[in-house]
């Protein structure tokens, strides 16, 4: 058990290899863009008149805002379907966290069809945007998705960073090829971190031979563990591993 101990102290001094993470650049960026539609927005709203120069700043402002969003969306939603497709639940019910992330990623990709199915009409027919659009409902559903592109990509990254981070803490601590192999303490047992190496020849013979929802409380795991050792006893009983007894 000491020597256990003193195995679990090593993996956890080592540090936990995780990718790049984006997250923090990708949701101020998207805030930073926004900006400068908002400033603009607010100066229409209070002052009567613009200046000439100050319409020539927003709108050569607007124009790095919009190249920035292009990148950020793109760029952004590949990154958060990252995350997702990292965070996807193996084989279990997906939780609430999960089906919002899930949300903010389709959604983020059924806004983009929304903002560019206009534009690329409007570049095949050589029109402008309001000539496509019009003057009805059509023009401000556009000017709304486009408005809501921002806080769909700041919503899912933040969102996917966090599960993608509670996954990641879970699992630091383990090696690569599995959690079966890595010792514990009598601490990890109590709280139900059981791990293959750890079962005896007494306890993997109590679970070939009891029900799965019955050893699994008595071993402190989910059924679910106890039906992947059960094929591994299994196996060790066919290679002669462990001898079978009934």
């Amino acid at each position: 058990m000491d020597t256990n101990k003193e195995q679990v102290k090593e993996l956890k001094k080592k540090p936990a290899q995780k990718g790049r993470d984006y997250s923090r650049m990708i949701v101020w960026s998207a805030a930073l863009v926004t900006v400068m539609r908002y400033a603009a927005a607010f100066v229409a709203s209070d002052a009567s008149k613009i200046p000439e120069w100050l319409s020539e700043l927003i709108t050569a402002s607007m124009l790095f805002s919009g190249l920035g969003m292009g990148f950020l969306d793109v760029f952004g939603g590949a990154y958060l379907f990252d995350g997702w497709r990292r965070a996807m639940p193996q084989g279990e019910k997906w939780n609430f966290r999960f089906r919002v992330l899930t949300f903010f990623a389709i959604g983020l990709v059924v806004n983009g069809v929304f903002i560019l199915v206009p534009f690329t009409a409007s570049r095949v027919s050589g029109q402008t945007m309001h000539q496509v659009l019009g003057d009805g409902t059509m023009l401000y559903l556009w000017a709304a998705v486009v408005n809501i592109a921002p806080y769909l990509l700041i919503g899912g990254v933040a969102v996917g960073n966090q599960i993608v981070n509670v996954a990641a803490n879970r699992t630091a601590n383990e090696p690569a090829n599995g959690s079966r192999t890595v010792p514990q303490t009598d601490d990890e047992k109590r709280t139900g971190s059981r791990t293959y190496k750890s079962l005896s020849d007494s306890e993997k013979y109590y679970i070939i031979n009891t029900d799965s929802k019955i050893a699994s409380r008595e071993l402190g795991v989910t059924p679910r563990a106890i039906q992947k050792w059960r094929l591994d006893i299994q196996e060790e009983i066919r290679t002669g591993k462990l001898l079978q007894k009934v």
